[in-house]
């Protein structure tokens, strides 16, 4: 039985960089009544991550725990425009790919859903760690293809995560990317720094 841990970010400011994708329509609807089920039959600790915050993360440009030589906007400040037309281009020579989810997870941080990782994201999530670094930070992107559903507030023993499978969105095409400054954790408030299309085209 997996013993969880608390979110010590969890809603507070923060300054860190992303590229994510945002869910919407059916299948964002979909995840919050997944939400609704997880809540209402679990006795965890949970913290529901707001409807209008769930999303994937591609690949954190500058995380909000990391530790520079200076604050994290001033890393931005002398990389974030260069570091923004790598992105773009990198994004733009991505073809569109869907996500299949199949399966509600979970980890002492968190309750998420689970995707495989398709061929064109792990190809982007790689070009864009190799091209971004600073000091002894890469860019780096999770180990897997998820959405958080949520987190934790307080240390307990969690029982498996029961979920209909129906309740799991079908595919999710993925046709365009936020990068993003995060100001509040979890992506609760935002700045859209740009938006880009997956073309398949190379520049």
């Amino acid at each position: 039985m997996i013993r969880t841990k608390v979110d010590t970010l969890w809603f507070k400011q923060c300054c860190a960089f992303h590229l994510q994708f945002f869910p919407d329509g059916e299948a964002l609807s979909k995840l919050c009544n997944l939400q609704d089920r997880i809540e209402r039959d679990s006795d965890a600790p949970l913290s529901r991550v707001p409807a209008k915050s769930l999303h994937m993360t591609v690949v954190t440009l500058v995380n909000a725990a990391a530790q520079f030589s200076i604050p994290n906007d001033e890393v931005w400040k002398l990389n974030g425009e260069r570091w923004k037309e790598i992105v773009e281009r990198l994004v733009e020579e991505t073809p569109p790919f869907e996500l299949h989810f199949h399966e509600v997870a979970a980890s002492e941080a968190a309750v998420f859903v689970k995707a495989e990782e398709p061929p064109e994201l792990r190809r982007l999530r790689s070009a864009i760690s190799h091209a971004i670094c600073f000091e002894q930070w890469r860019a780096t992107p999770p180990r897997i293809a998820h959405i958080t559903l949520f987190r934790f507030f307080a240390e307990d023993r969690l029982p498996a995560v029961n979920f209909d499978a129906g309740l799991l969105p079908k595919a999710m095409k993925v046709g365009s990317l936020k990068l993003l400054e995060e100001r509040v954790y979890p992506s609760v408030e935002i700045n859209i720094l740009s938006e880009p299309l997956l073309r398949g085209k190379s520049t």
